[in-house]
């Protein structure tokens, strides 16, 4: 079972990717989280979570759902993380979430994929960053046979200053640039709702036609970037770099055959 969790779909176009391999499910932690549901499932294959990174590590609400989990049958999980350049000891943070719960950890490893995190660059154009996802294929492929051969994953990026980095850095931009951050819509807003019912934390209470955020952020900036016009930033600090959203991969996949 196929476990993740996703804001501008680099994690779900993974996820999607593997379960195609393997012949298995997909389940949206998105929807979990969102719904306020505790995770309870069933699966007589290796369970597999991909989420992304944020900070060198997880995202938070993800841990914690894992944590609180109820995964039945196998009792063997990997974890997958797209990333930017590199993970940090996230590596070693899920796999004490894992084995605390009594399961094997069978391995984890990075795949590096299209940054969103609008703060660092600016965002590739559509055609581009389409383009970029045939660079990660033969990873993927890689990882699908080794999970389907019961064989292990290893984290294959280093990061300097790991422990540091995952750490303090980490608990610091959960505590002041997610939580703190002025996340605001514009004029051009168009009463979509669409970053309301994107938001996996219900950040974002629609009130009068317009979003307001209540400052339960995680981080994900899907609501930034799935925005249909651009209106939502973080201060004065995103507006000139560009939105990004990965295809969806069956879309992909039929494009691209």
């Amino acid at each position: 079972m196929i476990l993740y969790f996703t804001g501008t779909g680099n994690s779900k176009f993974v996820a999607d990717y593997i379960a195609e391999k393997l012949d298995d499910e997909t389940v949206s932690l998105n929807r979990i989280i969102k719904n306020k549901e505790k995770l309870i499932c069933t699966s007589e294959k290796p369970y597999v979570i991909v989420a992304p990174i944020y900070a060198w590590r997880l995202p938070a609400v993800v841990e914690e759902t894992i944590k609180e989990a109820q995964l039945n049958g196998c009792r063997k999980v990997y974890c997958l993380a797209t990333m930017g350049e590199n993970s940090g000891n996230a590596d070693k943070y899920i796999k004490k979430i894992i084995t605390d719960k009594g399961m094997t950890f069978a391995g984890y490893i990075g795949i590096a994929m299209q940054n969103n995190y609008l703060f660092m660059e600016k965002m590739p154009k559509p055609r581009d960053a389409s383009k970029a996802l045939h660079n990660i294929i033969p990873k993927l492929e890689k990882i699908s046979l080794a999970i389907k051969n019961n064989e292990a994953l290893y984290k294959d990026d280093r990061t300097l200053f790991a422990a540091f980095m995952s750490g303090a850095v980490n608990a610091g931009f959960n505590r002041f640039m997610v939580k703190k951050q002025e996340l605001k819509a514009d004029d051009d807003c168009v009463s979509c709702g669409k970053c309301a019912e994107l938001c996996p934390v219900n950040n974002i209470e629609m009130q009068e036609g317009k979003p307001v955020f209540t400052g339960n952020c995680c981080g994900c900036l899907a609501c930034l970037h799935h925005c249909p016009k651009k209106a939502i930033n973080v201060k004065n600090q995103t507006q000139d770099k560009g939105r990004y959203i990965c295809p969806d991969y069956h879309m992909w996949k039929f494009k691209n055959k």
